[in-house]
């Protein structure tokens, strides 16, 4: 595991939430169609309109599926890694990359000098790769 690939969390987690976000979309605009479709008069084509958006929407919904659970996996990959470290070490790195702490914010918090959570920070870094 690399630095890199911890900084990646941060955006795995913003690309999730943007994919179950426009996942809810299309669920509701496929109810939205559904119900204006259904009270069209019958011999429009409604039938044909109706059944593309719907192999759209199916298309699409699965695609968005398929990146999650990638975006899913990388993601328990990195916190995987992270539960390996020791506990010191472990909450330096996710207050760090999981949840975005400031260096300063994080020595103040493990009541560290900013060097020395920078030194306990490349520890973890080796102890990672």
């Amino acid at each position: 595991m690399t630095k890199h690939e911890l900084q990646q969390y941060r955006w795995i987690q913003k690309n999730i939430n943007r994919l179950e976000e426009r996942l809810l979309e299309l669920e509701t605009e496929a109810t939205r169609i559904t119900t204006q479709l259904t009270w069209e008069p019958k011999g429009t084509g409604s039938t044909d309109k109706l059944s593309t958006l719907v192999a759209q929407i199916v298309d699409t919904r699965d695609e968005i599926n398929r990146q999650l659970r990638e975006a899913y996996s990388r993601q328990m990959a990195i916190e995987a890694a992270i539960d390996k470290l020791p506990e010191r070490e472990k909450y330096l790195v996710r207050a760090r990359y999981i949840e975005l702490h400031s260096w300063e914010q994080i020595a103040v918090d493990m009541a560290y000098s900013w060097q020395h959570i920078h030194r306990i920070h490349s520890r973890a870094l080796k102890m990672l790769a």
